[in-house]
């Protein structure tokens, strides 16, 4: 059989289970404006006013000095889908492309989190950013279980660039509860760097959304840059996760190269 067909195939096979294991994807293909409208109400606003919004399709993280009461916004899992952190031993996973075009400060603060049930900072797995230790013109990427302090975040060592994109995919462990970071991983074997503060769960909160952040931590306050947010998966596993789903005209060119290379092994046999 053409090998060019098997290797569509089992590419094919490979992007459908990883889509089985998946609990949300966002590509925010939607028009410019604010998220939670032009998303048609897919997400939605737990905290602050001002918008976050989407330009290009992308989302915008317009948090380059310490303005406060812009948006942060939330979407549920599909399905509605909840996990109870303190009876669940599973692990959510979460990837998203990033692209900063302005710095964080030295301490930072992060732009992107799972959210429980409840809107008093039960928010883990805490992705961030920061210029703490950081070459100059630079920054890096850091996690936390739940706090954002100098104390509770653990950095990525690699100094990032502006105006470049990196995929960066967390793990919220339950049975742990620690939060673990990739950049640019090739698989869960990358190197990675894991949290070390230890989280609090309010009584009769469930993990179950996804969400975006535009805010500050500490005193005085720490930002984590202007950025673009792109391809946000969520899934139970790594590979759900770790690579963008195909825009539907990719999804297309796919299916018709398979097409082509059964036709060629038909024609050859």
């Amino acid at each position: 059989m053409n090998s060019r067909f098997l290797l569509l195939t089992a590419g094919a096979l490979l992007a459908a289970s990883s889509v089985h294991a998946q609990l949300l994807s966002e590509s925010f293909n939607y028009a410019n404006g604010a998220l939670e409208t032009v998303s048609s109400g897919a997400w939605s606003i737990h905290s602050g006013t001002a918008a976050l919004n989407i330009d290009g399709g992308k989302a915008i993280i317009n948090q380059g000095d310490a303005t406060s009461g812009l948006a942060d916004l939330n979407r549920p899992f599909t399905g509605a889908v909840t996990y109870d952190p303190t009876t669940s031993s599973a692990s959510i996973y979460y990837g998203l492309t990033v692209n900063f075009s302005t710095l964080p400060n030295a301490v930072g603060s992060y732009f992107a989190h799972l959210k429980s049930s409840t809107a008093a900072n039960e928010f883990y797995g805490r992705l961030g950013a920061n210029t703490e230790g950081a070459a100059s013109g630079s920054f890096r990427l850091a996690i936390s279980s739940e706090g954002w302090s100098a104390v509770t975040t653990t950095e990525s060592p690699t100094d990032l660039s502006l105006d470049t994109d990196y995929r960066v995919v967390v793990r919220y462990d339950m049975s742990s509860d620690r939060a673990t970071m990739w950049v640019n991983p090739v698989s869960e074997s990358s190197t990675s760097v894991a949290s070390t503060d230890a989280p609090t769960y309010a009584a009769g909160s469930v993990i179950g959304q996804f969400a975006l952040r535009q805010g500050t931590s500490g005193t005085p306050a720490g930002f984590p840059g202007m950025l673009t947010v792109d391809d946000v998966l969520v899934g139970t596993t790594f590979a759900a996760v770790a690579t963008p789903v195909p825009e539907p005209e990719e999804w297309a060119a796919i299916a018709g190269a398979g097409l082509i290379g059964f036709a060629l092994w038909r024609r050859r046999r």
